[in-house]
């Protein structure tokens, strides 16, 4: 090769060398800058995700332990619940049952000691008699009679027939101030005519042949008989004639 061809090509091979230096010098510089900037970027932080928490062995166990005695403690209160309502029904069951015992005991005592004896002793100046008519010497004529006239002197004393109560005292028109006693079993006796004094109080309690009464005169209504006693009996309300009930 000649000399001036060499002397043509040193500035061609000095120019494409520096076009080279620069191009490798770009290229560092942009991967510089770019990791540059990617290091100066902050990282945003990134939250926990929080896991939920898993109770431990020993607190589930607490905490079943716990509700199967408050299940417990109800089921109980529960059961003391019925019990004290089952044993006041049946205190009061029982109550009821003693009652009813007691009632038909006294009941049938009363009724098994209950007799009766005659307030005075006398004669039957007018009988009782409910189905025929009598004669009534005072009225003068034929009558049914629901009593029993006991022929008594005024003054003597009449005596309960049995064991009784005083329900009541009156005035009577027909048969004068009159006393009634009330007895066990819806027994009843009338007693009069009787005076103001020896007489009991109303609801005052009077035993078998006590005194409960005077004998007084007869009243207008009655004064052919003569001095006597008007007695009667009732049970539940129905007369009964008195001779089958007292002494013969």
């Amino acid at each position: 090769m000649s000399q001036n061809k060499q002397n043509k090509m040193v500035p061609i091979l000095v120019s494409m060398g520096l076009c080279v230096a620069a191009l490798g010098a770009g290229v560092t510089y942009y991967s510089y800058s770019h990791i540059t900037a990617e290091e100066e970027t902050p990282i945003q932080p990134v939250s926990p995700v929080t896991a939920a928490q898993t109770p431990t062995l020993d607190t589930a166990k607490l905490e079943r332990q716990q509700q199967q005695e408050a299940t417990k403690q109800e089921t109980t209160q529960q059961e003391n619940t019925t019990n004290n309502t089952n044993n006041t029904n049946t205190s009061t069951k029982e109550t009821t049952q003693q009652s009813k015992q007691n009632t038909t005991t006294q009941s049938t005592q009363s009724t098994a000691s209950l007799t009766f004896q005659w307030p005075v002793q006398g004669e039957i100046v007018l009988p009782y008699s409910v189905e025929q008519a009598v004669y009534d010497p005072t009225l003068e004529q034929y009558r049914t009679n629901d009593t029993l006239c006991i022929a008594a002197e005024a003054g003597s004393t009449v005596a309960a027939s049995a064991n009784g109560v005083v329900a009541e005292i009156k005035d009577d028109e027909e048969n004068g101030k009159t006393l009634v006693l009330e007895h066990a079993n819806g027994w009843r006796t009338t007693y009069g005519p009787l005076t103001e004094e020896n007489l009991p109080q109303t609801g005052e309690t009077v035993a078998q042949g006590e005194t409960i009464g005077t004998i007084a005169e007869p009243t207008k209504y009655q004064v052919a008989l003569g001095s006597h006693l008007v007695f009667s009996m009732q049970q539940n309300g129905e007369s009964i004639d008195p001779t089958t009930k007292l002494p013969s």
